[in-house]
């Protein structure tokens, strides 16, 4: 997969996993599901730009997939982690 397609890939993780994210966490009613898949439209880019770059530096060979995987992981971390910086930022 070239570098173009696996971009677009990671960002299609990062709405997917952001708007799941929102219908999980319950926030989509309260302000929209568009800042979760903002934010996880980062995160994945950032966690597969990561990914990507640790596992070539180790000389792994099959990136398209570990990096999708790192897109996934990074969202899903920076997506429940801002929600639960929020929620205890509330509660304070």
């Amino acid at each position: 997969m070239d570098a173009g397609a696996e971009i677009v890939v990671w960002i299609l993780v990062g709405v997917t996993a952001g708007w799941l994210a929102s219908r999980i966490i319950g926030t989509d009613g309260q302000r929209g599901a568009l800042p979760n898949v903002f934010i996880g439209v980062l995160a994945a880019l950032v966690g597969g730009f990561i990914t990507r770059a640790a596992l070539a530096h180790l000389g792994y060979e099959h990136l398209a997939i570990a990096s999708i995987a790192g897109a996934l992981f990074g969202t899903c971390v920076v997506v429940f982690g801002w929600h639960g910086l929020r929620a205890a930022k509330r509660d304070a």
